[in-house]
C-alpha cells in the first residue's frame, strides 16, 4: 500500500488514524507491549502510557474484521461503484479459508468475520468508519 493511502478520509478519519487505533488495541493487551503503545501516542494527560485494552474476544473479532474492511477498500477490491461485485470478490476472498468459515459456521451459524467485514465495508462506503456494527 502506498504511503499516500493512508490519508485517504473515510468521514471523520483517515485511513492512517483507522489502522493505528485498530493496531493498537489488537496489540496493546499486556504491559511488555508498552513501549508501543508509547511509540502510537497512547498516553494521559501527563504523558503516561495508558493501560493495556482488556482480551475481549468479541472486541477483537469486530476490530480485524474493521481492519480488513479498510485494507480491501483500499486495495480496491470493495469498491462502491461496484457493490454487487465487490462483495462477491470477498466472499471468494474469505471461501479460500474454509477452516475458518467451518469453525464460524459450527460456533455461530454463520460466518461472522465475513458478515461484520461486509457491514465495516458498508460503513466505510457510508463514510461512517465509527458506526458501531451489530452482529
Amino acid at each position: 500500500m502506498p504511503p499516500a493511502a493512508y490519508s485517504r478520509r473515510f468521514g471523520s478519519r483517515t485511513a492512517a488514524e483507522i489502522v493505528r487505533a485498530g493496531v493498537l488495541e489488537l496489540s496493546y493487551t499486556a504491559h511488555d507491549v508498552a513501549p508501543f503503545a508509547r511509540d502510537l501516542g497512547h498516553l494521559d494527560a501527563n504523558g503516561a502510557v495508558l493501560p493495556p485494552f482488556a482480551w475481549d474476544e468479541e472486541r477483537r473479532l469486530h476490530l480485524r474484521a474493521k481492519l480488513d474492511a479498510l485494507y480491501l477498500v483500499l486495495y480496491g477490491i470493495a469498491d462502491a461503484a461496484r457493490p454487487a461485485e465487490s462483495r462477491d470478490d470477498v466472499r471468494h476472498i474469505f471461501s479460500i479459508f474454509p477452516i475458518v468459515a467451518r469453525e464460524q459456521q459450527a460456533r455461530w451459524r454463520r460466518h461472522r468475520h465475513l458478515d461484520l467485514t461486509l457491514a465495516c465495508i458498508n460503513a466505510l462506503w457510508a463514510e461512517q468508519p465509527n458506526a458501531k456494527i451489530e452482529g
